[in-house]
């Protein structure tokens, strides 16, 4: 055989042997094809489903990095659900920026091999991530509807630049993608609709219970009640240490009389919308509430713990008076507040007054701490908070005090000592 045809033989051979590869990559992408169509009907978790996709696609692909991009097409962005190589941060980019972008608004597969030189390519996110892109490949994920929902990308291809054969692989994976998606929106859709439906049908059943029992109005502590076991609602009240605020608006019958209701109303609502806050973060019990006034009972194992938030409460609501004032303005000036708190001994639950009308339930905490309570609030003014020596001797350590005297109140046996709790700006 002369050397020419020694040469051709030789040619031909090689020639075979690339094209065995090529067979042997082709058949071994669809193998790997195969088992990631197998992964999108087993995997419903978003996040977990789209690592083993992503994983996937860099082993097909023979790719350094693999990132999909959905539509928030309410927001009209882009983000990046999954970027493997990286931490999990979401990113997110307009829907026409980038690479990305293009690919969305376009729905064709886009194949850029010198991306720093190509102006549709965005440089920040390499800047922001530290990765070099040397080549990439993008397709739209388009669901079966037919729209696209997104894109896939794949990054510095192991095997040089990317081509046409690539191009229809990350096509067939980007339809995998847009099943999985699909799914995993359905999938999580039922299950907030499962949840929701779960909680409804337990809140409904708490509600039938409840309107058997109770035909008006009832203060939140009777609602907790029957939501936690409407038929222990019945139930004795049971002795137990608590302190009780009382509080109501000075003056109130004068400004009733002499302004427009409207503006009262306004006042109450104002006003009794942040005492309220003020009063939940402490956890008290809103017992009572009248035209100008609330009773809160304030309850813990530990007499100092509930004598303490009560005063806190009692200090935040003048705090947030006094801010009030300053921004609220009304025809009769500001708004001053009686206070008062006392803690002890009572007998607290649910009271059942029944009548031609209906019944009706009422929480509260009955005995003398409470009548003293009363009697102490209606001697402070302008937004003084006063209290008990139960109280004091509870808080003494916790908060500034002074002794304002001694008092015969109403209904009361023998002098009581009562004292205001100072707050810092007012030493």
């Amino acid at each position: 055989m002369d050397t020419g045809s020694q040469h051709n033989v030789e040619k031909r051979a090689i020639g075979r042997r690339k094209e065995d590869l090529e067979t042997w990559d082709q058949n071994l992408r669809y193998q790997q094809l195969f088992v990631l169509g197998q992964t999108i009907t087993s995997e419903m978790n978003m996040d977990a489903l789209f690592q083993l996709i992503m994983s996937q696609t860099n082993q097909i692909m023979n790719t350094e990095r693999s990132t999909i991009f959905l539509a928030d097409e309410e927001k009209e962005e882009l983000w990046s659900l999954v970027a493997t190589g990286m931490e999990k941060n979401e990113i997110r980019i307009h829907h026409d920026s980038g690479v990305a972008g293009w690919v969305y608004q376009h729905r064709k597969p886009l194949t850029i091999n010198d991306p720093y030189n190509d102006k549709r390519f965005n440089l920040g996110v390499d800047k922001q991530s530290g990765f070099v892109t040397r080549n990439l490949l993008c397709v739209p994920v388009v669901n079966r509807n037919g729209r696209c929902i997104g894109v896939l990308q794949a990054l510095n291809s192991q095997l040089g630049s990317f081509s046409n054969y690539d191009t229809r692989f990350l096509e067939s994976i980007a339809d995998y993608v847009a099943i999985a998606v699909e799914n995993a929106r359905l999938y999580e859709e039922i299950k907030a609709y499962s949840e929701k439906l779960k909680a409804s049908i337990i809140q409904n059943e708490n509600l039938e219970k409840a309107k058997a029992r109770l035909t008006k109005f009832v203060p939140t502590s009777v609602a907790k009640l029957v939501d936690q076991n409407p038929d222990q609602l019945d139930g004795d009240k049971i002795p137990m240490d608590v302190s009780v605020l009382f509080l109501d608006i000075q003056g109130f019958s004068s400004i009733t009389e002499g302004y427009d209701q409207r503006q009262v109303n306004d006042m109450v609502e104002s006003h009794f919308s942040q005492y309220l806050n003020c009063i939940n973060q402490h956890g008290g019990e809103l017992n009572e509430t009248t035209g100008d006034g609330l009773m809160v009972i304030f309850k813990s194992d530990m007499v100092r713990d509930h004598a303490r938030e009560a005063v806190s409460a009692g200090l935040e609501i003048i705090a947030e008076n006094a801010r009030l004032n300053r921004e609220i303005t009304y025809p009769w000036g500001d708004v001053h507040l009686h206070m008062g708190i006392n803690s002890g001994r009572a007998h607290v639950g649910a009271t059942h007054m029944k009548s031609v009308t209906g019944d009706r339930w009422t929480y509260t905490a009955s005995g003398m701490v409470t009548v003293l309570a009363a009697r102490i609030g209606a001697l402070s003014k302008k937004t003084k908070l006063y209290i008990g020596p139960e109280t004091m001797h509870q808080v003494t350590h916790d908060f500034k005090w002074v002794s304002i005297g001694t008092y015969s109140l109403k209904n009361v046996s023998g002098q009581t000592e009562v004292f205001q709790v100072k707050r810092g700006s007012d030493y």
